[in-house]
């Protein structure tokens, strides 16, 4: 037996029936090292565990992925000129201080854990991240973006989908052409979400000397800060209503107008535009 597939068979038995019983490859994993999953296609989960290696797992013997490091980066890819169009089914643990950069083409990726730098751009397929400890960036054409418990920033785009981010502190940056961007429970000083057709709704926290802007085309925007919020809002509408449960001398108008009112004290700027839809601003209790 080599010592690669006794490190496997070893790795196999300490743990319990993984999700895949084929072991491919376990990698030595160096401080600094950067791993990327690139041009594959079916379903993958990332997690991470307290050894300083990663172990990929694979549905298929012949699954065509390989390994290869270079430097300090670790790639994980299928082979391209044999399996362009092969979906493949993986299992990845590594440890969590890496930085993990994902290219995919038809993906259904979920990320758990993860602590270093997470970059992520797939053309279709739905992408969860989950717990992530450093700043995240996600980019797909055609698949739902969800995104929890982020602590380093998130930055998200989907061209034709929902995004969905959920407990997450730090700068946010979100876009969608067709899809809602939800944004539920941020911290953060630094809020920009926009989508072409869709909705948005947010609840969190308004922070002085913090900057939050929202854009809607096409459908409506709502949202929830706290009562005791100091902020200066600007709102936009072409052709909407406005609503606000906060104290503002005019309270709803109808149709193509614009105008600034302050809650509190001017501390933080909350800019609201929708040029077809309503806006509602909620007192969140």
């Amino acid at each position: 037996m080599t010592s690669v597939a006794l490190i496997l068979l070893l790795t196999a038995s300490s743990h319990g029936p993984a999700p895949w019983a084929v072991a491919d490859t376990v990698v030595q994993i160096r401080a600094g090292d950067r791993v990327v999953l690139e041009n594959l296609a079916g379903d993958v989960s990332v997690e991470t565990w307290g050894r300083q290696e990663m172990e990929v797992r694979t549905d298929d013997e012949g699954s065509g992925i390989s390994v290869r490091r270079s430097g300090s980066t670790v790639r994980v890819s299928t082979d391209d000129r044999k399996r362009r169009s092969r979906s493949v089914d993986a299992y990845i643990r590594l440890p969590a201080s890496v930085d993990l950069q994902v290219r995919g083409r038809s993906l259904d990726l979920v990320v758990e854990g993860v602590n270093g730098r997470i970059d992520v751009n797939n053309v279709s397929g739905n992408v969860r991240i989950e717990n992530p400890g450093g700043p995240v960036s996600v980019r797909t054409i055609e698949g739902e973006i969800h995104v929890i418990g982020a602590l380093g920033g998130v930055t998200a785009s989907s061209q034709s989908d929902d995004v969905t981010l959920r407990d997450v502190r730090g700068p946010v940056d979100v876009h969608s052409g067709d899809g809602d961007i939800v944004l539920a429970d941020v911290v953060s000083t630094s809020v920009r979400a926009e989508t072409q057709d869709g909705d948005i709704d947010f609840t969190g926290t308004i922070d002085d000397g913090g900057d939050y802007g929202f854009f809607v085309h096409d459908g409506d925007a709502t949202i929830a800060i706290p009562s005791g919020v100091n902020a200066r809002v600007e709102v936009s509408t072409f052709d909407g209503d406005f609503e606000s449960e906060f104290p503002v001398r005019l309270q709803r108008f109808t149709g193509g107008r614009e105008f600034d009112f302050t809650v509190g004290e001017p501390r933080a700027r909350i800019e609201i535009q929708v040029f077809d839809g309503e806006i509602r601003l909620l007192q969140r209790r």
